[in-house]
C-alpha cells in the first residue's frame, strides 16, 4: 500500500488507487496518516471531521466510516487498527509521502558532507506534488497544512545555503527566484536568493529584490527587514563577500602593482621578519625607489598565512598637500572592512577602539603607505596581541616604532634595473648591453623611471637604446626635489611627456592641482574643459604610456612623484581657472547628492542650469532622489578627502567664497554621518574666508552652520554665540528672511541643554519672525520644537496639538521636509505615551522609525527605536522593549555626539528597573549622568536621577536624596512644582502580557 499527503490525499493497493468515499472518510484517512504509527483519539477525530459542531450520533458515524474504510484497503485492511485510545494506521516509512520526506530531512541535516546533505535535501522536496490534503477543509487540517507549509519552506532555505557552501548559485536562482515572487515575506528564503544572486555577480538584481522585499514588509506587516537581510544589502551595496558566507567578508584593497624585479634578498629578509616576532615592518628608501610595489608585492605573498584581509591606505606623507590624518586614515580603513560609515566614530579614540574590534579574529596584513612620520602610524597599529602584520612605507627615517622591523631599499642593481628594460624591449637590450646600463643610470636606477623610459621605447621599435641615451642626456627638465646619485628623474618623465600630444600634456600637467591620488574621470574633464569622453580617452593614453595607474576600472592613480612632476608643469596662466572649474566640479556635485538633507530647500546653493556635475543614477533633476541615490552617497563617501582638501585649498589660495560654499554643503554631510571634528576646522576657514570677502550674509551662513558644529560637539554656548552672530550679520545684510531660522536654532539649543522656558521664547519669536517673512519650513521646524518642549514641560496635551500640525504640514510638503518630519514624527509618538496612550504611540513610532530610516538619520533611527521600546514596555511587553532599547544603544555607541546616547541609556534604565534588574539599571543611568557633565543636558540629567530613585525603590533602599536631586534639576529645567514632582514619581507598573499571544 502507497499513501500520500503532501498533495490531494491518495492511498494506492496492488498499484490501483483506491477511491475513499465523500470528505469524512477522507479526513479520517488524513488525520490517521499524518499520525501514522500513532493512535488517534476518537474525540480528535471528532472535531477533525466536524469541528466544533458535532451532531450527537458523531461516534457512532465514526465506527462506521472506519468499518468503511478498512473493506475499500481490502487486504491491506489490517494495517488499520483498533486502539484503548482511537484507531492507528501503521506503515512502514518509505511507503508515506510524509515519512519519507521527514526521514529524508533527517539524515540531510545529519550529513557532514554538503554534497550528501544536498542530493537528501533535494529528494525531500522531491515529494511534495501541491498542496498537503489539498481540497479537504476543516480547522485541524489547516493548521497541520500550516505546520507542514513552515517544514517545507525551512527544507527549501536550508537546501539553498547548502547550495550555496557548495558554490552552485545558479541552481539557487533558478528554485528560489519563483518561490520568493510567490511569498515575498519570507526574509530567510529572500536572503539566500540575493546572496545567490549576488555571487552571480547579479548585483542590480540583488538590490532590486531587497527593495522589492522592503515595500512588502513594510506594506503588508508595517515592519522594516531584519537585521540579516540588512547586512546581506549591505555586503551587496559594498561589494563584500562571498554573500551569505559565515564570518567576517574577506576584504582585499591592495592596488595592482608592477611585476617586480630583483629585490630578492629583501622579500626574503621581510618574509622572515613576518614569520618572525615581527608585527610592524617599515620600509623606507628614495621617491620612486619602488617602496610601494615591493609592500604591496610582500603583501600578496603573506595572503595565505593572512587571508581574511589585505588593506592598503596611502598617507600621503610626501604630497603637495596635507598628509592624511590618522583619524581619516582609520576611516579609511574601517570602510575597506566593511564597516558601515554609521558605525564608524568621528574621533581618533572612536575609532581606534573600533578599528582593534573589527579587526578581532582576523588575520590582516595591512600596508601603510607614503608615511610622512611614525606619529602618523602609530594609532593605526592594531593590538600587539593582533594576528596581522602592518608594512609601513616612507621616504624618509621615520621615528622609532616599538618593536618594528627596519628595511631600507635602494635604488635597483644595474642589472635588475636592466632586467626591468629587458622585460619591455626584450633583445634590443642584449643588442646594446652598454648603452641599456647607461639608460638606467640616467633614471637612477629607480623602477619607476626606468618603465617609464621602458614604455617609451617599446611603442618605438625603430629607436635604438644609445638613441634613448641621447634623449636623457639631452633632457631639460624642471627643478624637482627627487634625484639618485646626481641623476634627475625628472629627466625619464620628462621624455615620456614629450611624447604625448599638447592636449595631452595639458590633461597631465593640471592633474598635478587635483588634490588626492586617486579620482574619476569627471573631475579632469573640469580640469582639461573637455568632454567627458574625451577625457576618458586622454586618461586612457596616460595610463598607457603608465604617467597614470587605473587600479580599477574608471577608478585613476598618480603617483606622488608624478603629481609632484606635474604640479611644476603648471602654467601661472592656466592655474587660477583650471583650479575654480576644479572647485565648481565639487562643490556642484555635492550639492546635488546632498539635496535631500536641506532643512530649508530654499537656501540650498543655487549654481546655473549648464553647471558641469557627475551624473547618478538616483538623483533626478532638482536633487529629488529614489533608492538608487545610494550611489551618490556612496560618492559622497569616497570623494570626502577630496571634498575637505579642496576647501583647505580653497581658503589658503584666496577663493575664499568656493571656502564657505563648501563648507555649506559639507556641514550636512558631515553632521549625518558624524565627522564633526573636520566640519569645526572647516567651520573656522569658511567664517575667516567670509570675513575677507566682507560679506556679512556670507559670514551668517557660515556662523549658523558651524553653530550646529558647536552643538554636535557639547558646546552649546560656543553654538548660542555663533547663532547670536549669525543674526547679527543677516540683520546687517537685510536679510531678515533668516532670522527665525536662526531663532528656531536658538530654541534647539535650549531645549537640547534643558532651558526649556528660554527655548519657548526663542520659538515664539521664531513664529512672529517666520510668518511675517513667509519662511514655512523653519515656522514648521518651529511648530514642531515648541511641541518638543512642551512635552518636557509636562503639558502633553499642548505638546500633541503642536506636533500635529507640524508632522501633517511637513507630510504634505513631501520630501522636502524629510529630515525635520523624521524627528517631528517622532515627538508625535512620544507625546501619545506622555498622554497614556501606548497601542497608538507603538503605530506612529514605528511610522516615524521608517521616516528616520528612509532619511538616513542613524541618530534620529536610534532614538525612535528606543521610544519604541517604551511603548512596549508600556504594553507589558518588557522582553520586547529590552530588545529594542539594547538595539538602539548599539547604534549610537560608536557616534562621537554623546547627547543621542543619553536618552536612550536612560529609557533602557527604566526598563531594566521594570525587569527587577535594578543594578543593572542604576549602572545605565550613572552612564547617562557621566555623559551629561559633557553634553549639559540638563533635562536627561533630572532623568538620571529619577531613573536611579526608582531603581533603588525597587531594590528596596532609600529614594528620597535621588528623588530630590531630580526634581531641583526639573524646577530648573522650567517645569512648574507640580510638573517637577510629577516627572520625578516613579511610572506606573505595566500589565504584564502573555507573551505567548
Amino acid at each position: 500500500m502507497e499513501c500520500y499527503v503532501l498533495g490531494q490525499v491518495k492511498v494506492i493497493v496492488g498499484g490501483v488507487p483506491v477511491d475513499l468515499g465523500g470528505p469524512r472518510q477522507q479526513l479520517i484517512v488524513a488525520g490517521l496518516l499524518f499520525h501514522a504509527g500513532r493512535a488517534v483519539t476518537v474525540p480528535d477525530l471528532v472535531q477533525l471531521v466536524w469541528d466544533d459542531d458535532p451532531p450527537a450520533t458523531a461516534r457512532n458515524q465514526l465506527q462506521t466510516a472506519v468499518y468503511r474504510i478498512r473493506r475499500l484497503l481490502g487486504a491491506d485492511g489490517a494495517s488499520l487498527q483498533t486502539d484503548p485510545a482511537g484507531y492507528r494506521i501503521t506503515l512502514p516509512e518509505d511507503r508515506l509521502d510524509l515519512t519519507r520526506f521527514q526521514a529524508l530531512l533527517q539524515r540531510a541535516r545529519a550529513a557532514t558532507d554538503p554534497e550528501i546533505a544536498a542530493v537528501h535535501y533535494r529528494a525531500a522536496l522531491d515529494e511534495w506534488r501541491d498542496t498537503p490534503f489539498a481540497g479537504l477543509p476543516g480547522s485541524m487540517v489547516a493548521r497541520w497544512r500550516d505546520s507542514l507549509a513552515e517544514q517545507r519552506w525551512a527544507t527549501v532555505e536550508e537546501w539553498a545555503e547548502t547550495l550555496l557552501d557548495l558554490r552552485r548559485p545558479r541552481e539557487v536562482v533558478e528554485r528560489l527566484a519563483p518561490l520568493v515572487a510567490g511569498d515575498p515575506l519570507r526574509e530567510r528564503l529572500t536572503g539566500v536568493l540575493m546572496a545567490a544572486l549576488h555571487r552571480e555577480g547579479r548585483q542590480a538584481e540583488a538590490l532590486q529584490l531587497f527593495q522589492r522585499t522592503v515595500v512588502a514588509l513594510r506594506e503588508e506587516l508595517g515592519v522594516d527587514p531584519g537585521p540579516r537581510l540588512r547586512e546581506l544589502h549591505l555586503e551587496v551595496l559594498r561589494g563584500t563577500g562571498p554573500a551569505g558566507a559565515g564570518g567576517p567578508p574577506t576584504a582585499s584593497a591592495l592596488p595592482r602593482v608592477a611585476r617586480l624585479r630583483g629585490r630578492v634578498q629583501e622579500t626574503d629578509r621581510l618574509l622572515r621578519a613576518a614569520h618572525g616576532v615581527y608585527r610592524v615592518i617599515v620600509v623606507d628608501g628614495m621617491a620612486g625607489v619602488g617602496k610601494s610595489a615591493f609592500a604591496v608585492s610582500a603583501a600578496e605573498a603573506l595572503r595565505e598565512e593572512y587571508p581574511d584581509a589585505q588593506l592598503f591606505v596611502d598617507l600621503q606623507g610626501h604630497s603637495e598637500g596635507a598628509p592624511v590624518a590618522p583619524v581619516d586614515a582609520l576611516g579609511l580603513l574601517l570602510a575597506q572592512l566593511g564597516e558601515p560609515p554609521q558605525r564608524i566614530p568621528d574621533d581618533l579614540p572612536g575609532r581606534q577602539v573600533l578599528w582593534r574590534q573589527a579587526l578581532t579574529g582576523r588575520r590582516a596584513v595591512v600596508v601603510v603607505d607614503n608615511v610622512a612620520g611614525a606619529e602618523q602610524v602609530r594609532p593605526l597599529l592594531p593590538p600587539a596581541d593582533a594576528a596581522c602584520v602592518v608594512l609601513v612605507t616612507s621616504r624618509t627615517r621615520i621615528g622609532p616604532i616599538d618593536g618594528a622591523f627596519l628595511l631600507s631599499l635602494e635604488p635597483l642593481p644595474v642589472g635588475d634595473a636592466v632586467s626591468v628594460l629587458r622585460d619591455a624591449i626584450g633583445d634590443r637590450v642584449d643588442a646594446e648591453p652598454a648603452a641599456a646600463a647607461e639608460v638606467v643610470e640616467l633614471c637612477g636606477r629607480l623602477p619607476l623611471a626606468v618603465r617609464l623610459i621602458a614604455h617609451r621605447l617599446q611603442h618605438r621599435p625603430r629607436w635604438s637604446v644609445s638613441a634613448m641615451v641621447g634623449r636623457l642626456r639631452a633632457a631639460d627638465p624642471p627643478p624637482i626635489a627627487v634625484s639618485a646619485e646626481g641623476h634627475s628623474v625628472a629627466a625619464a618623465f620628462d621624455v615620456s611627456y614629450r611624447q604625448l600630444s599638447g592636449l595631452e600634456q595639458r590633461c597631465f600637467r593640471l592633474l598635478g592641482l587635483h588634490p588626492a591620488g586617486e579620482f574619476e574621470v569627471w573631475p579632469v574633464a573640469a580640469l582639461a574643459e573637455v568632454p567627458v569622453p574625451v577625457a576618458r580617452e586622454l586618461l586612457d593614453r596616460l595610463v598607457e604610456v603608465h604617467l597614470l595607474q587605473e587600479d580599477q576600472p574608471g577608478h585613476y592613480r598618480l603617483h606622488d612623484l608624478m603629481r609632484e612632476f606635474a604640479g611644476t608643469l603648471v602654467t601661472g596662466a592656466e592655474r587660477p581657472a583650471a583650479l575654480t572649474r576644479l572647485l565648481d566640479y565639487y562643490l556642484h556635485t555635492a550639492a546635488t547628492v546632498n539635496a535631500h538633507l536641506e532643512l530649508r530647500p530654499q537656501d540650498a546653493p543655487s549654481f546655473p542650469a549648464d553647471a558641469f556635475t557627475r551624473p547618478f543614477a538616483g538623483v533626478r533633476e532638482g536633487g529629488a532622489r529614489d533608492g538608487g541615490a545610494r550611489e551618490g552617497l556612496a560618492w559622497m563617501r569616497s570623494a570626502w578627502p577630496a571634498l575637505v582638501a579642496l576647501a583647505d585649498d580653497a581658503h589658503r589660495a584666496g577663493a575664499h567664497r568656493h571656502a564657505v560654499q563648501l563648507h555649506r554643503i559639507l556641514w550636512r554631510f558631515a553632521n549625518k554621518e558624524g565627522r564633526s571634528a573636520v566640519a569645526e576646522r572647516l567651520g573656522r576657514q569658511a567664517i575667516a574666508s567670509a570675513r575677507v570677502l566682507g560679506d556679512d550674509e556670507l559670514i551668517a551662513q557660515a556662523c549658523k552652520w558651524h553653530a550646529g558644529t558647536m552643538l554636535r560637539l557639547s558646546r552649546p554656548a560656543e553654538s548660542v554665540e555663533y547663532l547670536r552672530e549669525a543674526a547679527a550679520h543677516y540683520a546687517a545684510a537685510g536679510v531678515t528672511g533668516q532670522l527665525g531660522a536662526v531663532a528656531v536654532n536658538l530654541g534647539v539649543v535650549c531645549r537640547v541643554t534643558g532651558r526649556l522656558d528660554e527655548s519657548l521664547a526663542h520659538l515664539r519669536t521664531a513664529e512672529t519672525a517666520c510668518r511675517a517673512s513667509g519662511d514655512i519650513s523653519s515656522r514648521l521646524r518651529g511648530v514642531a520644537e515648541t511641541g518638543a518642549v512642551q512635552l518636557r514641560l509636562g503639558r502633553p496635551e499642548q505638546a500633541r496639538l503642536a506636533l500635529r500640525e507640524a508632522v501633517i504640514s511637513m507630510h504634505q510638503l513631501g520630501a522636502t521636509m524629510q529630515v525635520s518630519l523624521a524627528w517631528a514624527a517622532s515627538e508625535f509618538g512620544r507625546v501619545h505615551l506622555a498622554l497614556g496612550h501606548p497601542r497608538l504611540a507603538l503605530l506612529l513610532l514605528r511610522r516615524a522609525l521608517r521616516v528616520n530610516i528612509d532619511a538616513g538619520n542613524v541618530s534620529g533611527a536610534a532614538e525612535t527605536l528606543s521610544s519604541v521600546g517604551r511603548a512596549h514596555a508600556a504594553l507589558g511587553d518588557l522582553d520586547e522593549a529590552l530588545r529594542c532599547q539594547l538595539e538602539a544603544c548599539q547604534q549610537v555607541q560608536h557616534l562621537t555626539d554623546p547627547h543621542f546616547e543619553l536618552g536612550i541609556r536612560n529609557d533602557l534604565g527604566t526598563t531594566l528597573t521594570l525587569l527587577g534588574r535594578t543594578d543593572e539599571a542604576i549602572a545605565e543611568h550613572d552612564r547617562a549622568l557621566l555623559l551629561t557633565a559633557q553634553t549639559g543636558q540638563q533635562y536627561e540629567q533630572a532623568r538620571a536621577h529619577t531613573g536611579i530613585a526608582d531603581a533603588l525603590r525597587r531594590a528596596g533602599r532609600d529614594d528620597a536624596g535621588e528623588r530630590a536631586d531630580a526634581r531641583a534639576l526639573f524646577r530648573a529645567c522650567g517645569l512648574s512644582d507640580a510638573a517637577a514632582t510629577q516627572a520625578s514619581e516613579p511610572p506606573q507598573q505595566p500589565v504584564l502580557l502573555d507573551h505567548r499571544h
